[in-house]
């Protein structure tokens, strides 16, 4: 059954590790084309799969029905205004670091107008995000210089690996800019901002 047939269902799009949705499902990329990294860290930047609710449980929607996309995103709309969303510092980590939580925080990657809004109020022109597991969202790294992106990046990663395998979304850091994610963050990536920065020195 088509979306148009169908406007009451419950759409969401959902974040997915990349290439885990089934063949034929409607799946877009998080990042298009991202600038892929030596250590092929880009291959595991998050995918967003449609899904639908069909007997309380959100299945995915069938590629064929991308002509719908528009009017499932509204719908989506809706149904992510359903869930609650609950803010905490990470105080371990050095430097400014917020964590989201509920059934839709790992979905605010897809929410232009919310990640604007976190750049207005950390006052930085990039910031560091990630989510490592469902209903999870980690921004940060930002005020502490390298040390803070690098403990923000080792604990995005150790989020992933302690959660329930069926839980798990992505274990790499992304750089946010102009409120969209345009690449990864990873050991290669802060070892040559380390020399930039002792080059300058």
């Amino acid at each position: 059954m088509s979306a148009a047939g169908s406007s009451l269902l419950r759409y969401a799009p959902r974040l997915i590790p990349a290439g885990s949705a089934p063949a034929g499902a409607l799946v877009e990329p998080l990042i298009a084309n991202p600038p892929p990294s030596p250590l092929g860290e880009h291959e595991l930047i998050p995918q967003v799969a449609w899904m639908v609710e069909r007997g309380g449980t959100f299945v995915h929607v069938a590629d064929a029905e991308r002509a719908d996309l528009e009017l499932m995103r509204g719908s989506a709309e809706l149904t992510k205004l359903d869930g609650t969303l609950v803010n905490e510092t990470l105080d371990d980590l050095p430097g400014v670091n917020i964590a989201t939580s509920g059934a839709y925080a790992a979905e605010i990657f897809l929410d232009r107008d919310h990640l604007a809004a976190i750049h207005e109020i950390l006052g930085f022109k990039v910031y560091l995000a990630a989510a490592p597991r469902r209903g999870r969202f980690l921004i940060g790294g930002v005020g502490a210089g390298l040390d803070g992106m690098r403990a923000f990046v080792d604990h995005v990663r150790r989020e992933h690996d302690v959660a329930p395998a069926p839980e798990r979304i992505s274990p790499v850091t992304l750089l946010v800019r102009d409120a969209a994610p345009t690449a990864v963050v990873g050991e290669l990536q802060l070892v040559a901002l380390a020399q930039a920065a002792a080059a300058k020195n």
